[in-house]
Parts: structure tokens; C-alpha cells; sequence
């Protein structure tokens, strides 16, 4: 499903062996994670109660940092994710599941589960705006650089967007990355960070069944977590939803990323294949130099000034 995004960069039938003896990348992330004195990263699922302000959380992750225990944060109203002292978070044994969190986790892992585009399409509730995301595979290309400073210079506020990030790519694109750090820093840009896998394999020519996350080897968790630190070293926050590469999935990998805590986002609107957004539609491009159609598509709805461009949480939570 992914042929137009994922180049010959990414892994080539004739390159395969080549492809997986790329060594200083895998290697990077230790060295970042080292630096940024990460260590002992894990997934878990505790419901907790903030002891500054007697908020409900869930803990989806706990890791040290410079020493300090911390825990990845999820606020099941508004699904907003922080890092907290763990020590400040005290375990609840009850919790409400009635949430916009927990339902969507629900709904967006429930079966049936298709091969291609499954999880959060659009907008749970109506809405009468769009939701922007730009996906960030693995490429040899320059990144689309002033589609991102149109993002920057729209309207009067920062612009939300979100930004599906694979770890080869923020590791192969250090300067550009660095880039959108900086633009969300200064409030430019209102990022929710999305993982899309650290490695993003894909083999051309090989069946969505036996591709990507899907190609046996695979260790799913490694790839969810792996880009988690890595956004968490550069000073980000990851959010709760995964995209995964290609859009393509199957049961496992979807009951997977729920036990996870994450919820899998697809999309009715991948404009380089002429899918037409509606209100609520879930908008993709990628950003990554590897679908400039796509991108030329998206230019008249940023254009128009009766378009309203919402954050990938309000999906949710409207």
C-alpha cells in the first residue's frame, strides 16, 4: 500500500542483505539514549493519581534519566502525554473507563482487523475541520522543507500537525529533524509526535502479508519503544497514537500496540491517492521528499481560508 511513499532507500529485494547490515544506525540509538542518560525504558499500563493535583493518569512507560525515575503520562480525558516523577504518581486501584482514552483504545483495536489502513480513520465525533498528518519514512531525499515553513507561516497561531516520525529518518535527517524541534519550540508549529516504527523495513516486490512490520524478524516492540526514546532524547514528548508503515497490519501487531497502550491511526484521506477530505477526515502526506504529489494536493486546502486545521487529540475528544 505504500508504494508511493517508500523509495528505493528503504529496502530493496536485491539490496535485502545490505539493507540489514546497516549497522551505524541501529547502533545510533544506544549512543543517543546514552547521552540523554536514558535507561531501563519499559512499557506498562497503571492507572495513578497525580499527588500535585489528585489527576487520574495512566502510566504507560517507565524509564530513568539522569537517575531520576520518570513515567510517560497519559491523561485518559485529553489524551495529552507527559513525562512526570514517577515518584509523584500514586498508584489507584479503580479507574473510570468510560474515557476518551480507553474508548478509543477499544475502538481502534477492536476487530475486524484488514491488512491495510486499520485503527482511527477520522474523527470519532463530528467536527467541522480537518486533521493534518505527514508521515516521515525512511529517505535518501531532502525533507519538504517549504511545505513545512508554509505550516509555520499559516494563519496566526502555531499550526497543529502531526508528524509520524520513523527512527531511520530522524537519524538519517539530523539537521531537518532538528528543524521541526525548533519550529515547535517556538511555536510555530503545534506537533503531536506520532511513532511510525524505528526502522520502517519494506522490501519491494513482497506482499503487505510478508512486508513491513509484517516481514518475519520483526520485533515489534523494539520498533515502538526504539523511536519512543529517541523522540524522549531530543527532548519530545511521544504521543499515543502509532502509524504504522504502509499502513499495513494484521490482528497481532493491532492487539500488540493496544497492550501498548497506543492507538493505531490510518487515515480516509491520503491525497497522492485522490482520496478527497471530508470534515474529519484524518489527512496524510508524506513529508519526506518521497511523495511531492501528495503534497502539491494538500497546497489549496491550507490555502483556503474556510479550512480549520484541528489537533490530532480533538480526533477523540470533541
Amino acid at each position: 500500500m505504500c508504494n508511493l511513499c517508500c523509495s528505493p532507500t528503504h529496502i530493496e529485494r536485491r539490496g535485502f542483505l545490505k539493507a540489514l547490515a546497516a549497522l551505524p544506525l541501529v547502533a545510533a540509538l544506544p549512543a543517543i539514549a546514552a547521552e540523554a542518560g536514558i535507561d531501563g525504558y519499559r512499557a506498562t499500563f497503571e492507572a495513578v493519581r497525580a499527588e500535585e493535583d489528585g489527576r487520574s493518569l495512566f502510566v504507560i512507560r517507565r524509564f530513568r534519566q539522569a537517575g531520576e525515575h520518570l513515567a510517560l503520562t497519559v491523561d485518559p480525558s485529553t489524551l495529552k502525554t507527559e513525562i512526570r516523577p514517577d515518584l509523584k504518581l500514586i498508584p489507584e486501584r479503580g479507574f473510570d473507563r468510560s474515557t476518551p482514552y480507553l474508548d478509543a483504545l477499544d475502538a481502534a483495536t477492536s476487530p475486524p482487523y484488514p491488512t491495510e489502513n486499520a485503527g482511527l480513520r477520522r474523527a470519532r465525533g463530528a467536527v467541522d475541520g480537518y486533521f493534518l498528518t505527514v508521515d516521515m519514512c525512511p529517505s535518501k531525499k531532502p525533507f519538504e522543507s517549504r511545505f513545512f515553513a508554509g505550516l509555520a507561516s499559516h494563519g496566526s497561531g502555531p499550526f497543529p500537525v502531526a508528524i509520524s516520525i520513523s527512527g531511520y529518518w530522524a537519524l538519517e535527517h539530523e539537521a531537518e529533524f532538528a528543524s521541526l524541534i525548533e519550529r515547535q519550540r517556538i511555536g510555530e508549529l503545534d506537533v503531536t509526535w506520532v511513532n511510525h516504527s524505528y526502522t520502517h523495513r519494506y522490501v519491494r516486490g513482497l506482499p503487505d502479508r510478508q512486508n513491513f512490520l509484517l516481514m518475519p524478524g520483526t520485533d515489534f516492540e523494539e520498533e515502538v519503544l526504539k523511536t519512543e526514546q529517541l523522540l524522549i532524547a531530543k527532548g519530545l514528548t511521544p504521543s499515543v497514537f502509532f502509524r504504522f508503515p504502509g499502513l499495513v497490519s494484521d490482528a497481532a501487531l493491532v492487539i500488540a500496540l493496544r497492550r501498548l497502550g497506543l492507538v493505531p491511526l490510518g487515515t480516509d484521506a491520503w491525497l497522492a491517492k485522490l482520496q478527497k477530505p471530508k470534515f474529519g477526515s484524518i489527512v496524510l502526506v508524506h513529508g519526506n521528499g518521497n511523495e511531492p504529489f501528495g503534497i502539491s494536493k494538500v497546497k489549496p486546502y491550507l490555502a483556503d481560508p474556510s479550512v480549520r486545521w484541528l489537533g490530532l487529540n480533538e480526533a477523540l475528544t470533541a
